[in-house]
């Protein structure tokens, strides 16, 4: 597919610092990268099939999904300290499912839940080494729990 960053990134890595957190013949999951440094715990979670949504899922594409958002989730709790973790995803802009996880950390202002999280001024960001030193908790985390 032509001009999808999702299938460049999964292609050639590109703009991603920290390695996979997750990967099998389906879906690949990586932290999502900003300029400069990074909100620590963003995840993103795409199809390897170029697929616009939800509806078009293969019941193998839905249910690989459906079980790494809940142990993606648990793993950045876990790794992070999030007190939730959100999960969304809108395909207005780029048409290829992508499910983006934000830890939301304790004390965060309540004007700066749901989508103003990255906003917080307080929140943790890291440059690429505490970006792949997250990668790499994350990975030790979900071991091999997604394939039991």
């Amino acid at each position: 597919m032509g001009n999808c960053i999702f299938c460049d990134v999964q292609r050639d890595h590109r703009e991603l610092v920290g390695s996979a957190v997750y990967e099998d013949d389906l879906v690949y999951a990586y932290h999502w990268e900003d300029e400069g440094t990074s909100y620590l715990g963003q995840l993103a979670l795409i199809t390897k099939r170029h697929t616009p949504d939800f509806a078009n899922l293969t019941p193998a594409e839905a249910q690989t999904i459906g079980l790494l958002i809940s142990r993606l989730s648990s793993a950045l709790k876990t790794c992070t300290g999030a007190e939730k973790v959100y999960e969304f995803f809108y395909g207005e802009v780029t048409p290829h499912l992508h499910v983006l996880l934000m830890a939301r950390y304790p004390g965060t202002p309540e004007e700066y839940w749901r989508w103003n999280i990255e906003d917080w001024p307080g929140a943790p960001r890291g440059d690429a080494e505490a970006v792949e030193a997250l990668c790499q908790r994350l990975r030790a985390t979900l071991g091999d729990a997604i394939d039991q």
